[in-house]
């Protein structure tokens, strides 16, 4: 709730998109460990696909 709130201050404010889109993304994942359809097993097999962590 706190983040959809932070999306609607911004764009009344003007705040650049970058920051209400990281706002709208953070809803949006909270969304999805809420109803189920985001993992922790899922979060981390997208980090570890998308950077090059070093040992």
């Amino acid at each position: 709730m706190n983040a959809l709130e932070s999306a609607g201050i911004g764009l009344q404010t003007n705040v650049t998109t970058d920051w209400i889109a990281q706002d709208i993304r953070a809803a949006l994942y909270h969304l999805g460990t809420v109803s189920g359809e985001i993992s922790t097993d899922d979060l981390l097999e997208n980090i570890f696909s998308r950077f090059c962590i070093g040992k």
